[in-house]
């Protein structure tokens, strides 16, 4: 059987657990707002740079992001 203070631990435990559940999918809603509106962004850039240059850019920016950047650069 469990005492009152154990009790009074386990609902406070369950009270922060729904407030940080409710915090990380406020934040996870943020993100896929931001990600959305990173691909627009990304589409109206190479909509209005549609040219090889900038094609190279995008894909020089996506391997850095995968792979991190060359050592060759510091």
């Amino acid at each position: 059987m469990l005492d009152a203070d154990t009790k009074r631990d386990i609902e406070e435990l369950k009270r922060q657990l729904s407030v940080l559940e409710s915090q990380e999918e406020d934040l996870m809603k943020e993100l896929e707002i931001l990600r959305a509106r990173k691909t627009e962004v990304k589409e109206k850039l190479r909509d209005l740079s549609n040219d090889d240059k900038y094609q190279q850019e995008m894909l020089t920016m996506v391997y850095q992001q995968r792979h991190g950047k060359p050592s060759n650069e510091k």
